[in-house]
């Protein structure tokens, strides 16, 4: 069979759970069948559907998300171990990790909040030389997040086996510069989301009844750790800036920055020096 018309034929059977067909069919094609892009551009032959590829179709047309049924996803440029423990790694947060790269330096002291898979801890420790505390509570993620760290080679990212909404461990030095993509949905609106993203952990998602939740565990419990001087930035879920610049009233508000929709999506925050 000619490689185009095999990717054809997969990206017609994945049309009902994806808008991106095409592009999908060529992912499950590249990762299971070692089929290339050229591949199909030169309408190669190749063997027919592999029971992996036919297992990974299933898969994909019962809801799950491409990310999962390949193990690994992109994030800054950087491949990262993904599965059903961790939230998926997406272009919005990217300019979390982005918005205070001129802050932190190489003697600086990150913390990644609610660090799942540890893209954000990662790509800033990677770009920056910082040391980043990757804080996590739930002990199957923190798995994961550990093999990323290992993945890249990053002695300088440290994980953190604690729950945000606790008081932070004793062992913590105070940071510099604070980031967190905390669970910010609104619990009534999590039966509503679309299936993929009803696939990735609930805990990772779930906000509370306001979405607020651990923005208010942030104010509580690692402002006090920010040095005078120092900046939190977070991201945050639509229509949500101004009860979040509430919810961090003692900071300085010094930004909002849209995503690639033109909604707000991230917040940055400096804590005043006295």
């Amino acid at each position: 069979m000619r490689a185009d018309v095999l990717e054809q034929e997969i990206a017609k059977r994945l049309e009902p759970v994806s808008d991106c067909a095409r592009f999908e069919a060529r992912c499950l094609l590249e990762h299971y069948a070692h089929i290339s892009l050229s591949d199909i551009y030169l309408q190669k032959e190749v063997e027919p559907h592999t029971a992996a590829i036919e297992t990974a179709v299933q898969k994909r047309l019962s809801g799950i998300p491409l990310q999962y049924i390949l193990g690994k996803w992109e994030f800054m440029g950087n491949a990262f171990f993904v599965d059903e423990n961790v939230l998926i790694p997406r272009p919005e947060t990217e300019l979390l990790c982005e918005c205070l790269l001129d802050k932190i330096g190489q003697k600086s002291i990150v913390y990644d909040l609610c660090a799942g898979s540890g893209c954000i801890a990662v790509s800033v420790a990677k770009l920056t030389g910082a040391t980043v505390y990757a804080v996590e509570k739930y002990p199957h993620t923190m798995e994961v997040l550990k093999k990323n760290i290992a993945l890249h080679n990053l002695e300088s990212v440290i994980p953190v086996l604690s729950d945000i909404t606790e008081a932070p461990p004793c062992q913590l030095p105070q940071a510099d510069v604070i980031l967190s993509n905390p669970p910010y949905i609104e619990r009534r609106i999590l039966p509503s989301l679309q299936t993929e993203v009803q696939k990735e952990p609930v805990a990772a998602l779930d906000g509370g009844e306001d979405g607020l939740n651990f923005y208010r565990a942030i104010a509580a419990n690692y402002v006090p750790m920010l040095k005078e001087g120092g900046y939190l930035a977070v991201e945050i879920g639509e229509g949500q800036a101004a009860a979040v610049q509430t919810v961090f009233e003692m900071l300085q508000h010094t930004q909002t920055i849209a995503d690639y929709n033109g909604i707000d999506r991230v917040m940055v925050f400096r804590k005043e020096q006295i």
